[in-house]
């Protein structure tokens, strides 16, 4: 049913044009039957984002091609963002086995075996007209994810509270974007990890996979989305983690 949908986003990916959805999608079974689709073509699962559409509303997540994920410094050309989009956010990595979701002291578990580490989200779209595509087609599209940058993980001892309200510091060649206490409205980064790992562990839940060690799962954007310019160096500090930078090449 989705095969002219993949095909197309696929193209799209590969510098073909932009895809335009001639049909509307019903569910959320439709969006991960794309996601999947995608991804059996466009190699390993390095990572997930997770949202919310709104507070209350049910999880929403997308995988990130393990191809697309950097460390910091990283250079993006134009291949990598047309629209040069990029979030600031929690990320965490996953080091071991992850607890099961029925677990008594799940939540301790987890924590013990994941580390947190500041984020980039790269934002692109390969639908042609992202802003009025429906929820669910950029949800397909896996909400716009274009790839991940890495910072230093964290070395010393932390809480799952330590990221709830975090300051924050986005600067865009030096002039500041983002300057203070920050909040996710969907969240916090850690419960967000959370509910992820719960909702990829039950039943029939395993989509492209589930949360495998070794990914890196980021938890939503601190700074809002934001477009910039070509040749312009991002510069960002989330308080208790190690600064992180990309440049958008010129």
């Amino acid at each position: 049913m989705h095969g002219s949908a993949i095909a197309g986003l696929l193209a799209a990916r590969g510098g073909g044009p932009l895809f335009t959805p001639d049909y509307p999608l019903e569910s959320l079974n439709d969006v991960w039957a794309i996601q999947s689709g995608a991804m059996a073509a466009l190699g390993p699962v390095g990572g997930w984002k997770v949202g919310r559409w709104d507070a209350g509303q049910p999880l929403i997540h997308a995988p990130i091609r393990a191809a697309t994920i950097k460390p910091s410094p990283a250079l993006l050309s134009p291949a990598d963002s047309r629209l040069r989009g990029l979030e600031l956010e929690v990320g965490f990595r996953i080091d071991a086995a992850l607890p099961a979701a029925d677990d008594p002291d799940f939540l301790h578990k987890l924590a013990a075996c994941v580390t947190p580490m500041p984020v980039f989200e790269v934002v692109d779209s390969r639908l042609a007209d992202p802003q009025n595509a429906s929820p669910l087609w950029r949800l397909a599209d896996f909400q716009l994810n274009a790839g991940l940058i890495y910072g230093a993980p964290l070395a010393a001892g932390w809480n799952p509270s330590d990221f709830d309200h975090p300051h924050v510091h986005l600067t865009a060649d030096g002039t500041d974007v983002c300057n203070g206490p920050a909040t996710l409205n969907t969240g916090t980064p850690f419960s967000m990890l959370a509910d992820l790992v719960r909702q990829l562990s039950t039943p029939g839940g395993d989509h492209c996979g589930g949360v495998q060690p070794g990914q890196i799962v980021t938890t939503g954007s601190f700074t809002g989305l934001r477009f910039f310019a070509k040749g312009t160096k991002l510069t960002g500090r989330i308080a208790g983690l190690a600064p992180i930078s990309a440049t958008f090449a010129a």
